[in-house]
């Protein structure tokens, strides 16, 4: 399927104008790897949050951080706040005890390249919204606050020099 998803015109040479035998044959396929697969999604379900979750993550306030650049006037401009919000939600509902000290190094990970982007740049608004944006995610829905520990002895400078500002 992520095959089909990123490659659009293949997705539509190979579902478009079928009849419907070849349409009941995809489907059949698709069921059968449907039913081979279950078990394995489910065995390395943990595996995959870690690796999907802090992409979605980004990429979800990606999204709102490029609506608020083309339209600085309106911020609601991606999706409304309540479903910008209940997205990130939905995605952090995924987070448990067996993937949450992972997930939460990804996302102070993050947090940090932004800050340090940020400081190197003189204060590029770009990265100073995914810097805010990443350390809500961090308080918000991991109940977790960063803090000068957090950063190693070469980026306690530039944290700093973000907490005074």
């Amino acid at each position: 399927m992520d095959i089909l998803n990123t490659e659009s015109s293949l997705s539509e040479k190979i579902l478009g104008d079928n009849n419907a035998p070849i349409t009941v044959c995809i489907n059949g396929t698709c069921t059968m790897f449907n039913k081979m697969t279950t078990e394995d999604v489910v065995q390395h379900r943990e595996e995959y949050y870690i690796q999907y979750l802090p992409i979605k993550i980004e990429e979800t306030i990606e999204k709102k951080m490029f609506a608020v650049l083309k339209n600085p006037r309106n911020v609601c401009v991606y999706k409304e706040p309540q479903e910008y919000d209940a997205d990130l939600e939905k995605l952090a509902s995924h987070i448990n005890e067996n993937n949450r000290d992972s997930i939460l190094e990804k996302m102070i990970n993050k947090y940090k390249d932004y800050v340090r982007d940020y400081y190197h740049t003189g204060g590029y608004e770009m990265f100073d919204i995914l810097m805010k944006e990443f350390s809500v995610f961090v308080q918000k829905h991991m109940k977790y606050e960063i803090t000068r520990e957090d950063f190693e002895e070469e980026e306690v400078e530039i944290y700093d020099a973000i907490a005074d500002m």
